[in-house]
């Protein structure tokens, strides 16, 4: 009794971690049955520590910090993935704290989900924290291999698996969460990547992924864009139709392999994957309808359609 109280405690931690963030997948997952919801929780805290270590505390570093501490967070992604991979570890030197690693191993790490999410995961990170510099689309293709797809193959995995209290979650459909995940992922990817473009730029022009010869080809480069912003230049112009352009490829590509998943999951699980889709799909919509509008408002924007369409329905308290 007094580890399923710990367990469950545990869990709670990650649940209020991912209701912090206020991201598009809680709400969504929000719609997923109870153990399926946990396993949610589990990953997305342990991905949340990790991506706001880099992103919110290294990356808006000066040069000279970033150089100084560049090896302590390469250790400190080492000791993370450590954290996730083993199932059995009681390795607490780590960003994530006992409850994190304790919900991790109760779920996922009762799964047949593998560790190339979490690997894939952290090879992307690794980059941001070395600041490897993305040129070409390939480039940034290969960088959303970890920071995106990983994520939404976790989710696919999760909405298709089947859960039992002996065995405990395992997915059984002939294709792999990949091939369900990469193209939908890199949709919405470069969706968020306009949706947050301002904010992003502003805070720090490191935050901004989009490749150098996307950026060149309006010629802007990463510490011009704020600014551009700012006076709605047709150089943003030029890059959003670019963006926008790419991201029709992905979206027809993901919602075919869309429509070959919903018959294959559950009612519940069905409406939590086709509502988190229809936010990016509507925030598609209003990048080409009115794109300076989604650049200048996108996180209000999307408050907004995510209260009409997921919010509504979610649990989250």
């Amino acid at each position: 009794m007094d580890d399923i109280k710990q367990i469950r405690k545990s869990i709670n931690v990650c649940r209020a971690i991912a209701k912090k963030a206020n991201a598009n997948f809680s709400y969504a997952a929000s719609l997923l049955p109870l153990k399926k919801r946990d396993f949610f929780y589990a990953t997305y805290a342990a991905m949340r520590v990790i991506d706001d270590n880099v992103d919110e505390k290294f990356l808006i570093l000066s040069s000279d910090d970033r150089k100084k501490y560049r090896s302590s967070y390469l250790n400190m992604l080492n000791d993370w993935l450590y954290q996730v991979c083993d199932s059995d570890s009681q390795h607490l030197n780590g960003p994530l704290d006992a409850n994190i690693v304790t919900s991790i191993q109760h779920t996922c790490g009762r799964s047949n989900m593998g560790t190339n999410p979490w690997r894939n995961l952290a090879e992307a990170l690794k980059g941001d924290i070395e600041e490897r510099t993305r040129e070409t689309w390939d480039d940034f293709l290969k960088y959303c291999e970890g920071a995106t797809v990983s994520p939404a193959t976790i989710f696919i995995y999760l909405s298709a698996a089947t859960y039992n209290g002996n065995e405990g979650y395992k997915y059984c459909l002939d294709k792999d969460p990949r091939y369900f995940a990469k193209n939908l992922a890199i949709y919405c990817y470069i969706v968020h990547i306009l949706r947050d473009l301002s904010k992003d730029a502003k805070k720090t022009p490191r935050l901004v992924t989009i490749p150098l010869e996307i950026l060149q080809d309006a010629e802007l480069d990463r510490e011009s864009i704020y600014q551009e912003l700012k006076n709605k230049s047709k150089k943003i112009n030029t890059l959003a139709e670019n963006l926008i352009t790419r991201a029709e490829v992905y979206k027809c590509k993901g919602h075919t392999a869309l429509t070959e998943l919903i018959p294959k999951l559950g009612v519940r699980e069905s409406m939590a994957l086709t509502g988190l889709i229809r936010v990016y799909d509507h925030l598609f919509g209003l990048a080409k309808e009115n794109t300076f509008n989604l650049l200048a408002n996108g996180p209000a924007l999307e408050s907004k359609v995510r209260g009409e369409i997921l919010k509504k329905h979610s649990i989250i308290t």
